[in-house]
């Protein structure tokens, strides 16, 4: 009789385990009507004199800087958002490469190409799946402008090499830190250690109001940037990074606040989401810590079932704020299983799994057929070389994406109950392998 839910036993979690996210209580709800009420929806921080003091926004930006480490913050509607103010105001525009890992989600990609840039993409690290410092190094060229470390999963880069090879070679550094809200390198959070650091608080963020974003700095000059490029192109109160030859109409457009000196567009947060996120702030620490809590005790039960891995424990990652949980899988100790069978079996117990983003990045259609083909950034003028992305290869990515990788979202790391849930499927798996054959 068969024992396995994919053929037809019982399922370890019947239903599938159920988790519960986004978490939110009665606070959150005072904290949105309240903004209702005041009439202020939109986040005109910067706009109209005075309103700073009523901004939630502003409010959120302060508190999520501080909380950072770092001096400034400018929310965006979008993490993608943040990523392309982070590239502008650094100065990337076509002609410009900017180095990626082949792992990551589109939009650390897409926001190189939406400045007119290209993006070159670098293997990872076999035991962390993190860009290799390396790989980055070696793809350096004359027209390298830019490194974009993504704290994949939430695991953070070897930051001290990045930084270190960025510094010698004079490359901006703007950290992709969408998965990895209050992960920390040797004590610091992520996103706090390039030129600027970008997060993301969409709906399945580690820190979400359903849709939004932030870049950090500690540049005076590129907060005013930031700021400018996310809003229509005005400049930022009591600066003098964007000027106008006459002093007349410059005094009155302070005055009045609506004078765009950049051509840009729209990218501010809602007075919402602002307020959304101070409340969900106040609980990040909490959950980050239960979820690092139940991750290492995970880890530590999985050393005792061959054939499946974490990624490597670094004494240099000081906290561990995790998007996915990833989980490392070896046929050789599965009876040559493969992943993806292995996969279907543990879904059908009630667990559910994803292989991260699927693919290392230069393989979906962005970058071959039509878009590739026509104009601006791939057929550009200003760029001295053409990428035939259908050539890249990074060997790592594409076998662990293959046949390797297992990621479960942060969730069902909130209780206990639910990683001994898994647990107890991984092991009804291991126990009946010979029914997967």
């Amino acid at each position: 009789m068969a024992e396995l839910a994919i053929n037809g036993g019982n399922p370890v979690v019947k239903g599938g385990l159920r988790t519960r996210w986004p978490i939110f209580d009665e606070t959150d709800k005072k904290a949105l009507l309240e903004v209702l009420e005041s009439g202020h929806w939109g986040n005109l921080n910067l706009m109209i004199a005075g309103l700073n003091s009523m901004s939630r926004v502003a409010r959120f930006e302060e508190e999520f800087a501080r909380w950072n480490g770092s001096r400034h913050a400018v929310a965006t509607d979008h993490g993608t958002s943040a990523l392309v103010l982070a590239l502008r105001a650094g100065g990337i525009k076509a002609g410009d490469e900017v180095i990626v890992p082949a792992a990551t989600f589109a939009a650390s990609a897409t926001a190189v190409l939406l400045v007119n840039a290209l993006p070159v993409f670098v293997d990872i690290e076999p035991d962390t799946y993190q860009m290799s410092p390396e790989a980055t190094e070696a793809a350096i060229t004359d027209r390298t402008r830019a490194i974009m470390p993504v704290h994949y999963g939430g695991y953070p880069v070897n930051m001290d090499r990045i930084l270190e090879i960025a510094r010698r070679h004079e490359l901006l550094v703007v950290e992709d830190a969408a998965e990895a809200h209050g992960s920390e390198w040797r004590g610091k959070k992520v996103g706090g250690f390039g030129d600027l650091g970008c997060f993301s608080f969409q709906m399945g963020k580690p820190l979400t109001c359903g849709e939004g974003g932030m870049v950090l700095t500690d540049n005076d000059e590129l907060l005013a940037k930031c700021s400018a490029y996310g809003d229509f192109g005005r400049r930022p109160q009591d600066t003098g990074i964007f000027t106008s030859t006459d002093s007349a109409f410059a005094q009155a457009a302070a005055w009045a606040g609506y004078v765009p000196y950049i051509p840009a567009g729209d990218c501010r947060l809602s007075e919402f989401l602002g307020a959304l996120l101070s409340v969900q702030l106040s609980r990040l620490d909490e959950q980050i810590a239960a979820r690092e809590r139940n991750g290492t005790y995970l880890a530590a039960e999985l050393e005792h079932i061959d054939g499946l891995s974490t990624l490597k424990q670094d004494s240099r990652v000081t906290k561990r704020s995790y998007y996915y949980y990833f989980l490392r899988f070896d046929e050789t100790a599965w009876n040559g299983v493969s992943r993806d069978r292995f996969m279907e079996a543990l879904t059908a117990e009630g667990i559910p799994l994803s292989k991260g983003h699927n693919y290392p990045m230069y393989k979906y259609p962005l970058f071959h057929g039509l878009f590739a083909e026509k104009g601006c950034p791939f057929n550009c003028p200003l760029h001295e070389r053409r990428i035939d992305y259908s050539k890249v290869s990074c060997p790592v990515a594409e076998r662990v994406y293959r046949s390797e990788i297992i990621a479960s979202n942060k969730n069902f790391l909130m209780e206990r109950a639910h990683v001994d849930r898994v647990l107890e499927a991984i092991y009804k798996i291991k126990e009946h392998i010979g029914e997967l054959a």
